[in-house]
This record gives C-alpha cells, sequence and structure tokens, in this order.
C-alpha cells in the first residue's frame, strides 16, 4: 500500500517536471509567460518537488537565450518570495492572488530592465502586456491542474484514504438490509404481543356464570330447596356490588339452610375474580404497552434504511470542485462525499484542515462548498469553528430558506418559586424546528417534575434521529408504564420545517394555539388525553402553512382558563391580534401582561406563552 502510494506521488512529480519543461518550450514573440506562471502555480502546494525544479531549469536552459534565463530566474526569485511571503502572512493563497503576484513580478522586472537603459513606449508596453498573459494563464494553469488533480483523485483514490468512495455502496446495500431484516422482526413481535393483550374483560353475564358454576357445585349439589333463579339472582346482586348486609337482609334464597354462608363465599369469590381481572387488564395494557414500542421502534427502523444516498459515482466533478475551492481558502478537503436525502436536498462530508498551518475560520470552508455547490450552505451545529493542521470531519448541509426565532413569557402560580410548565427549542441536522411544550397535572415541583420528563423524553428522541410522530407514541407508552400516583401531562408538539414553511402540530390533552398571519389568527386546536393516560393515542396532527412573518403562539392551560369570558380563545386570538409586533419575545411578554389583567394581576395556575416566528433568509 506504501508502494503504491509513493509511486502514484512519484508518476505526479514526474508530470509536473515534463509538464515545466514544456512550459519553457512556448516563446511568445521573445518572451516565455508560461515559465512565471507555472512556477506561480507550483509555488501554492506545499510538497517540495526537485523533478519540477530539473524540468524546469532544463527547460530553460535548453530553450532559452542567456539573457532571458537570467531575467526568468529573478523573476522566479521574486515571484517565490512575495507568494511565500504572502501564504505565512495570511495561511492561504488563492489562484487570483498567486495570478496578481506573478502578474506584477513580471511587468516589474520587465519595466525596471527597460528604466536602465532606454524606456521605449513599445517596448514597455509589451512588458507589460506579458504580464497580463502571465496573470491570464497563472489563473488557466491553476484551475486546470489542481482540478486535474483533484477529479484524478475521485477517479483514482488512493489507497488507504478514499477507500470509502469506493466500498460504502456496498456496505450500505448490506447494513440496509439487515436493518430491514431486523425491523421486520420487531414488528412481527409487536403484533404477537398486541394479540396476547386482545384478551376481552369479562361481562356481568360471564361473571354471574362463573360464579353460579363454583358456588351450586359446592353447596346445591345435594340440595334441592332453591331454585337456579334464586341463586342468579342472589349473584347477580353481589356482581352489581351491592353490600353483604343488603343482600343477607334480602334474603333471596328463603328456604336455604346455608344462605349466609353461601353469600359470604360468594362476596369472597367476586372479590377475587375483581383482583384477577384488575391484575389481567394492567398486563393487558402493559403488554400494548410494549406492542407498540416495538411497533414504533420498527417504524423509526425503517425509516433509518431510507438514509440518504450517496453521490459520488454521479458527481465526481463537483467532489474535485469541493477540494479546489478548499485549497483556495488554503485549506484541504479530503474524503469527500455528498449525499442527498428523500427530499433532494444535499450535504457534504469531510475531512478538513488547515494547509499552512494556523487558524483559519471554519466558515472559510463552507464559503468554499458554497461556490463549488452553486447554492447556499449551512454547517452542521457542533463544528468546530477554528480549523488548524489537525484534521476533522465536517458536514455542510444545504441551507434552509427561513429561519426561526422564538420568545417565552411565562409566570409561576401564586404561592409556587416553580412552574409547573416546561419547554424545549431546539433544531434539528435536517432543518426542522421543533418547540416541545408540556404542562404537568397540578402546580410547583412535582408538576414540573412530570413535564420536564415529558419534555426531555420528546427531545432525546427526536435527536436520536426518531421522527415526530414515533417519538410522540414511544413517550407516552413511557409514560403509561410510568404512571406514579395517576400524575399526567400534556404535550404541545411543533415541528415546523425551515426549507417549506409546513407545519405539524401535535396535541396531546394541550390546549389551543395560535397561528398569526399579518392581523389575521387562526385557532389551532384538538381534543385528546394527556399524556401517559391512553396507550393505544393515534391522534392525527394538525397542519398548517408559515410564510415569511407569521408566528405560531402555544400556550398552556393557565393561560386560557381564567379569563373569566364565555369563548377564551376568541378573546385570546383578538388580544394575539391586537399587538403589533415584530420579534416573537415582546409578542410573549406583552401577551402575558394583557392576560394577567384578566385575572386581576394574580397567577391562578401555572401560565407559559412560547411564541415562534419565521422569516426568510
Amino acid at each position: 500500500m506504501d508502494a503504491g502510494n509513493k509511486w502514484m506521488e512519484l508518476t505526479g512529480k514526474a508530470g509536473y517536471a515534463v509538464l515545466a519543461a514544456l512550459c519553457s518550450a512556448v516563446c511568445i514573440m521573445g518572451y516565455y509567460p508560461l515559465v512565471p506562471a507555472f512556477y506561480a502555480v507550483s509555488c501554492m502546494d506545499r510538497k517540495k518537488n526537485i523533478l519540477m525544479y530539473i524540468g524546469l531549469f532544463a527547460g530553460m536552459g535548453f530553450c532559452m537565450k542567456p539573457g532571458a534565463v537570467i531575467k526568468y530566474l529573478f523573476v522566479l526569485l521574486v515571484l517565490g518570495i512575495g507568494i511565500r511571503f504572502y501564504i505565512w502572512a495570511n495561511r492561504r493563497c488563492g489562484g487570483w492572488v498567486a495570478a496578481i503576484i506573478a502578474g506584477i513580478a513580471s511587468a516589474g522586472m520587465n519595466c525596471s530592465g527597460m528604466a536602465l537603459t532606454r524606456l521605449e513606449r513599445t517596448e514597455l508596453v509589451m512588458g507589460l502586456s506579458e504580464g497580463v498573459i502571465v496573470f491570464g494563464a497563472t489563473i488557466l494553469l491553476h484551475y486546470l491542474l489542481h482540478m486535474a488533480s483533484e477529479y484524478g483523485r475521485t477517479l483514482f483514490p488512493e489507497p488507504g484514504k478514499w477507500e470509502m468512495a469506493v466500498s460504502e455502496p456496498v456496505f450500505m446495500q448490506d447494513t440496509t438490509g439487515r436493518i430491514h431484516a431486523f425491523a421486520e422482526a420487531v414488528d412481527e413481535l409487536s403484533v404477537a404481543f398486541a394479540a396476547m393483550g386482545s384478551r376481552t374483560q369479562m361481562s356481568e353475564y360471564e361473571s354471574v356464570a362463573v360464579l353460579e358454576r363454583e358456588i351450586v357445585d359446592r353447596h346445591c349439589s345435594s340440595c334441592s330447596a332453591c331454585t337456579s333463579s334464586c341463586v342468579r339472582r342472589m349473584l347477580q346482586a353481589v356482581v352489581a356490588h351491592h353490600s353483604k348486609e343488603e343482600i343477607l337482609n334480602r334474603k333471596y334464597m328463603e328456604e336455604c339452610p346455608r344462605y349466609s354462608q353461601m353469600v359470604e363465599e360468594a362476596v369472597s369469590a367476586f372479590s377475587r375474580m375483581e383482583l384477577n381481572e384488575a391484575w389481567y387488564k394492567r398486563l393487558r395494557e402493559n403488554r400494548l404497552v410494549i406492542a407498540q414500542q416495538l411497533d414504533a421502534m420498527s417504524d423509526a427502523m425503517q425509516d433509518w434504511t431510507k438514509g440518504r444516498k450517496c453521490l459520488d459515482r454521479e458527481s465526481r466533478p463537483l467532489l474535485a470542485r469541493v477540494a479546489f475551492e478548499a485549497r483556495e481558502k488554503g485549506l484541504i478537503a479530503y474524503d469527500v462525499h455528498i449525499y442527498e436525502d428523500e427530499n433532494k436536498r444535499r450535504c457534504v462530508s469531510a475531512m478538513v484542515k488547515s494547509k499552512w498551518g494556523g487558524g483559519i475560520p471554519s466558515k472559510n470552508y463552507r464559503k468554499a462548498v458554497e461556490r463549488a455547490m452553486g447554492m447556499a450552505m449551512r454547517l452542521q451545529k457542533d463544528a468546530r469553528s477554528i480549523l488548524t493542521v489537525d484534521a476533522v470531519p465536517i458536514t455542510v448541509y444545504e441551507d434552509t430558506c427561513f429561519y426561526a426565532l422564538s420568545g417565552v413569557a411565562a409566570e409561576p402560580k401564586d404561592g409556587m418559586r416553580v412552574n409547573g410548565d416546561n419547554f424545549s427549542l431546539f433544531t434539528r441536522e435536517d432543518g426542522r424546528y421543533h418547540i416541545c411544550l408540556s404542562d404537568g397535572m397540578g402546580s410547583g415541583p412535582a408538576a414540573g417534575k412530570e413535564s420536564d420528563m415529558v419534555v426531555d423524553l420528546m427531545q432525546k428522541f427526536i435527536e436520536a434521529g426518531f421522527p415526530g410522530d414515533t417519538a410522540i407514541r414511544i413517550m407516552n407508552s413511557a409514560m403509561v408504564l410510568k404512571g406514579e400516583n395517576e400524575s399526567y401531562s400534556t404535550l404541545d408538539f411543533a415541528e415546523l420545517d425551515l426549507y417549506t414553511g409546513e407545519l405539524e402540530l401535535t396535541k396531546i390533552g394541550a390546549a389551543a394555539s395560535f397561528l398569526k398571519h399579518r392581523q389575521e389568527v387562526t385557532c389551532l386546536s384538538c381534543a385528546s388525553l394527556p399524556a401517559g393516560v391512553d396507550a393505544s393515542y393515534e391522534g392525527e396532527p394538525l397542519h398548517a402553512k408559515m410564510t415569511n412573518g407569521d408566528f405560531l403562539v402555544m400556550v398552556t392551560d393557565g393561560v386560557l382558563e381564567y379569563l373569566h369570558v364565555k369563548n377564551p380563545e376568541n378573546k385570546l386570538s383578538e388580544m394575539i391580534s391586537d399587538i403589533k409586533t415584530d420579534n416573537a419575545g415582546v409578542l410573549a411578554d406583552t401577551l402575558l401582561e394583557h392576560v394577567m389583567l384578566f385575572t386581576g394581576g394574580h397567577a391562578l395556575d401555572d401560565m407559559t406563552i412560547v411564541v415562534t416566528g419565521i422569516w426568510e433568509k
């Protein structure tokens, strides 16, 4: 592998030597403009190439007159010092900068030589023209040579560095198949658990029949004093939860000598049946919860198999362009890969480092990728801000069309130091902005703990890559399993696509939300139980479209319940419409102040308002 790398490197150096000799042979009206142009391009490469110097000097000695050789040696000396000094000062040198230095060095050398003898106008024009030709030739050679070099790397990856470009599609297909098979197995397991919990609760008639068989077989098999209808009426009273004293006083079986004993045993047997049914019900619920979680996991894994499509094979020129533009910014980008998701949005991943040391802002790499891809891009959230000689992985995503900002206003219940509401605001790399708001049952630290658990679970599931609906189902089933002290929390969850402005709003026991478009306010609401009450939650999300300058207002129950008006949703809509501002924080604070005016300045419950605005970039 090392021998292969050395052989490829030696071949590249030999190729540069041949090009240097050929450039020395190109003469235009007594000038050799390709010599300084080619040398300027070579100076921008950090690698030392003795063969290139040998080829250059050999070509100059063979093709040029002694006076021209001396002249161009001075040009190359000035040119090399100028480029190296610029690199030392700025830690980068692009093709345009090298071309300017080469053009000035060539023109300056011509003019200074003429000034020592006799400055003629024709020779001055020719000398300056050579500088212009050197400038253009440098840019052309720089682009052709370095783009050819980067494109060659995409066609013939270096062993040990670029295996991923070749082996990745096979690896991805194998992994995708295994995940898909595992998802199908989990889905079948989910169906099996759901079938285990399909047993229904016994009806009143079935309960009476079971008790009748047990009581009659034990006490009435050798006695014919009572009719079966009398026994059944007594057992129906037991199943109807009549008190034992009431059943004894009614004397459904007047002639039965064991009546009191039969009533005692019937009440005891029915209590056991109820306890067993309660345990069976809890077991059924737990099985359904596990089935829900397994089903959600299956959906998530099926979603992961979609993944991103690798475009390396059909985008080799783009890969080379990314590496070339990064070089222009003083950076080295290798292991470059281009991916496309199911929505045709692209991202570029690469290992990036500084070419000449020092620190270079990572935004320079983003700008390089933008030039190469021809579209606006954004860095990953945790990207290193300064790039050094240590290579780091960086992913750049196609930029969104919108950006979102949120403002929050909150007030705890009077007498409480802790607000029982919790919220979370975060953006995923896929360009979706998430708003999660939860209202815990009651108020104070206990309610805050419950709502914090809901918000924390949702954020962790979403950041782990679960789709929104899957994360909600898993979170809801987890709250059902927890079920301590019958404590529940609401969930108000919004997903905002910053590429299209599409809004998806899911409510589990949450208060109404409001969408403000200019002066028009739309109420978004639906009826549902709080999180953790029903394991089989299958609620449909609400959908809306947000455009530039729109606001989404999400509130907890405490904001609406104590407005003391007939229709609180309409009243809050009027308040939102009357507030004139383009600031999400100001809108939240002002709205809470207006609500407090209706409550007499008292917070009778925890109040939280989350306002999110969207604007075009």
